[in-house]
């Protein structure tokens, strides 16, 4: 109860004391107080901006709005602030709710909610004039707009780019865009509010683009064809959707919604006229415009000064230039003061006082000049300021790629320890199964390796094969106790003729034998065995003696016996005596 008292003195005091835009989306009807009254709180901020500041504290500590939609609220009013510090802690908080789970685009609420931070941010660097900025906040604000499925507020945004991009100095490409805005606008600006609004507000933005390129002509045609699109709507407004939610759903709201934008329109007709020296035509759009009651105001009146001045209405210049004066107070180190001082000036010259003319060029000289320093020494500090942001911003990205690197080298380390791994343990197992191969190798060898002939010989005695007799198996014995007794196997050019010579046989005989009695094998072959016979009881029973010196005392040299070996046994020699 007592939160609900002090939110409607709060609520009584704004509505007493602030006046409303005409065009802004904070005069509809609201569903809560709270936000009625953070709403509120921005249109104070011309006026008062501690007062809407503590408004929006009252309001959060009260528990009625969030922390974060006071923060938003505070950016708003900073935003709105031409001071640098305050724009600089608009954009601070902005960055900072831009961070919060709040923003987030997984969801719609929060995609929605992060566009209105993208908006005031936009808005601020708009005002600081930071070109490049506010460029990046409108892009990602018209990609988010089309994600949410606003096609009317993406193209309102589009041409918002377009208008950065005239700042910049890519005045065609901006004009293009914000062309193509008003053409993707038309068809539906004749049967839609939030369209028309669109329209007229992309129509503006071309305005003030071809204002700066200086092309009147073309703002004649722009400007007329707004008055003629809000006549058709006043004509035919029940065939329009009502579908803003920038207009209050009124009558009077809409009524007033179109007198202000036409009388901005009479407005721009009357600057173009007087650019292009239709005098006539300019006074008579400055008359349209100065009834209205946008003309009345203080804002309409600095809109027409420019064309009252093309026409001589000094009078009205220099009394509006004594308000503007009036509201600067002792702060008169300003362009708008040095444009005051050149008005004084002109007005003078018009009239024909050229020497208080002179004196008033003279001040106005001494403060452009001062306002020069002023600019070159703030522009100083401002590319100090990006140099320094882009040095942070370029030890940012070099730790980041550091990072990066160190990380694809620790996964590269632990791939190559991975596979290092898996290989040693393959290698393991193909040691522990080769290792377990010879062992039983080496016990098939010891078995069989005294009976004469190698384990690997599938061949037998083929008596019975050929006809032999007991003379043949005598003859073959004595052959084989004197190869091997006598040792001529260690001869390593033991030949088949030295045995045919010494028992004086022919080869044919010496064949039948080895076919009977040695299965088949030819001699060289038969006489390797006796020495692999011998090897493998020597390589048994000397652990000592090297290899080579046993392969040289069999009669081999030491590659051929370890070829030899391998072929007969299915290990090397080595292989053989380390399993023994």
């Amino acid at each position: 109860m007592c939160k609900s008292f002090i939110l409607l003195g709060v609520v009584t005091t704004l509505t007493l004391s602030c006046t409303h835009s005409p065009v802004s989306s904070r005069d509809s009807v609201r569903t809560t107080d709270a936000i009625y009254t953070i709403d509120t709180a921005y249109d104070c901020y011309a006026k008062d901006p501690e007062r809407a500041l503590a408004i929006v504290d009252t309001v959060q500590m009260l528990g009625l709005a969030s922390d974060f939609a006071a923060d938003k609220a505070r950016a708003t009013i900073y935003a709105r602030s031409s001071l640098d510090p305050q724009t600089e802690k608009a954009i601070e908080l902005c960055h900072s709710l831009l961070q919060s789970d709040s923003t987030s685009t997984e969801t719609r609420s929060g995609a929605i909610q992060r566009l209105d931070v993208l908006r005031v941010t936009a808005e601020a660097y708009r005002v600081r004039r930071d070109y490049e900025n506010w460029l990046k906040y409108a892009i990602e604000i018209a990609d988010l707009t089309r994600e949410l499925g606003q096609e009317v507020e993406s193209i309102r945004t589009d041409a918002e780019i377009g208008v950065v991009l005239t700042h910049l100095g890519r005045e065609e490409e901006g004009l293009n865009k914000l062309n193509d805005a008003l053409q993707a606008l038309e068809p539906r600006s004749a049967v839609s509010i939030d369209a028309l609004d669109a329209w007229i507000v992309v129509a503006k933005r071309n305005i003030n683009a071809l204002d700066e390129m200086n092309r009147p002509a073309e703002i004649v045609l722009l400007a007329q064809e707004i008055i003629d699109k809000l006549n058709y709507y006043q004509l035919h407004s029940g065939d329009f959707a009502e579908d803003s939610d920038r207009l209050p759903p009124s009558q009077d709201a809409h009524a007033h919604w179109c007198d202000f934008y036409r009388a901005q329109a009479h407005g721009f007709l009357a600057r173009a006229y007087a650019l292009l020296g239709r005098t006539k035509e300019a006074r008579r759009e400055i008359a349209v415009f100065e009834a209205t009651e946008h003309g009345q105001s203080y804002s309409g009146k600095c809109m027409i000064a420019s064309a009252w001045k093309k026409v001589g209405y000094w009078d009205k210049v220099l009394e509006i230039d004594a308000v503007t004066e009036q509201r600067m107070g002792a702060d008169t180190l300003n362009a708008d003061y040095a444009t005051i001082l050149r008005d004084r000036s002109d007005a003078a010259r018009a009239r024909g006082h050229y020497h208080e003319a002179l004196l008033w060029l003279d001040r106005y000289s001494n403060i452009q000049e001062m306002l020069s320093q002023q600019f070159q020494s703030s522009q100083a500090h401002e590319y100090a300021s990006k140099y320094h942001a882009k040095e942070q911003e370029l030890e940012i990205q070099k730790a980041r790629e550091d990072a990066r690197r160190k990380t694809s080298a620790l996964v590269v380390v632990l791939v190559v320890f991975v596979l290092a791994a898996i290989a040693s343990v393959y290698y393991r197992a193909q040691q522990r199964l080769i290792s377990e191969k010879n062992h039983v190798l080496v016990r098939l060898i010891n078995r069989f390796a005294p009976s004469a002939k190698p384990v690997t010989s599938t061949k037998t005695a083929t008596e019975g094969v050929v006809e032999v007799t007991e003379q043949d198996r005598d003859l073959f014995n004595a052959i084989d106790e004197t190869i091997r007794g006598e040792r001529l196997y260690a001869n390593v050019s033991l030949q088949r003729q030295d045995i045919l010579d010494r028992f004086n046989m022919r080869r044919q005989v010496l064949n039948k034998l080895m076919s009977a009695f040695a299965g088949g094998e030819s001699f060289p072959s038969y006489v390797n065995g006796i020495r692999l016979e011998e090897a493998v009881r020597l390589l048994r029973d000397e652990p000592d003696r090297s290899i080579s010196d046993i392969a040289e005392t069999v009669g081999f040299t030491i590659a051929n016996f370890r070829v030899a070996f391998k072929q007969s046994y299915g290990i090397t020699p080595a292989e053989f005596r380390n399993n023994l």
